[in-house]
């Protein structure tokens, strides 16, 4: 771990301390939420090993949590159109002066509620503004969090003396009766440490291309698969069309010298369905999946379809799983291959220079 990770168990303590409410799975591994943004804001294979998603550097400070740059880390739950509810005029990519996020959003007004000891449940109640005009968008939210069984069996010799820890979380998002107009989506973002590698496996035949969003990113488009090794300083964004995407995409991170843990997410991409977040000046309604460069951190994310006050459809469930594999170089790279069908050998032995 770099001076900058902190273990489970800090990141728990740094939030215990500054009274920030937070409530725990433990089973094989551990997760912890908080109700910032619904965050499920640590990921472990045990309490004293590493979180397995970003904490920001600054989380000491986390009574401060809302001034943080990038906030406190975790995987966060925001709401888009982007260009709807956080720009105001044109994207500033470089500077990100006219980037608001709004505070319905994030932290929200979540709240845990009453579940069983397997799940954690958190839902909230918001109006989002649209920026420009005096139209608001009322929504009810609720999450709830389960942790789940590995994707390949424990028995399967693939999985001798791998670490896993894995979650799935089902979305209810509604709009409420007193909306007429507007659109909204639940958009997932998981923040990263610097030097992840995103692997997101593309289709055979697809013919979609990656559409940048920021500034200029380092990406690479392989036939199978885009690559990109975060740096944390380019504030670039790419987005991915639900066509192009199998529907599963992955984080690789090295641990220590001899250990790696790839996190796969699985979730929902219909090319049938409508999304509406895209580049400004290129309107598209098929990006489900966007990535992110830039403050410190990188972010794997995805969006669910959209919804439409007006026309329909006002409510939706959106499920996804989320599976942490901590191993050696070989133990990953044949996960990865049952998992993604992408060969990472490469990226294992830093033979893929950026």
């Amino acid at each position: 771990m770099s001076e900058d990770d902190r273990t489970y168990s800090q990141v728990v303590n740094d939030l215990s301390k500054a009274s920030i409410p937070i409530r725990e799975l433990r089973g094989k591994g551990s997760v912890a939420v908080t109700l910032a943004a619904g965050r499920i804001v640590a990921l472990a294979f045990s309490q004293s090993g590493p979180n397995l998603l970003w904490t920001n550097p600054e989380l000491e400070n986390a009574a401060m949590s809302e001034k943080l740059i990038g906030g406190i880390g975790g995987d966060r739950l925001w709401f888009s159109p982007e260009l709807h509810y956080h720009w105001t005029g044109k994207p500033d990519w470089e500077g990100l002066h006219n980037y608001q996020i709004p505070s319905t959003e994030d932290p929200g007004n979540y709240a845990f509620l009453s579940t069983g000891p397997d799940a954690i449940a958190l839902g909230a109640e918001g109006r989002l503004p649209v920026r420009g005009t005096d139209q608001y968008v009322g929504f009810c939210v609720k999450r709830t969090i389960r942790m789940v069984s590995p994707p390949i069996s424990v028995n399967d010799p693939r999985m001798r003396d791998v670490d896993y820890v894995g979650i799935k979380t089902i979305h209810d998002l509604r709009i409420d009766d007193g909306t007429r107009a507007g659109e909204i989506d639940l958009w997932h973002l998981l923040q990263t440490p610097v030097n992840s590698i995103l692997i997101v496996p593309l289709r055979p035949g697809h013919k979609s291309g990656v559409l940048s969003y920021g500034l200029p990113g380092s990406w690479r488009t392989n036939p199978d698969s885009i690559i990109w090794r975060f740096k944390g300083n380019e504030n670039a964004k790419i987005g991915i069309a639900a066509e192009a995407l199998t529907g599963r995409s992955a984080l690789l991170r090295k641990l220590c010298p001899d250990r790696w843990c790839l996190l796969v997410r699985e979730f929902p991409a219909d090319a049938t369905a409508r999304y509406g977040d895209h580049p400004e000046g290129v309107f598209r309604e098929d990006q489900v999946f966007q990535a992110w460069d830039g403050l410190g951190f990188g972010e794997m994310e995805y969006h669910s379809p959209l919804l439409n006050a007006e026309h329909g459809p006002r409510m939706l469930r959106d499920i996804d799983q989320l599976w942490a594999l901590g191993g050696s170089a070989n133990a990953i790279e044949r996960l990865a291959g049952a998992l993604l069908h992408v060969d990472i050998q490469s990226l294992l032995h830093d033979e893929y220079k950026f």
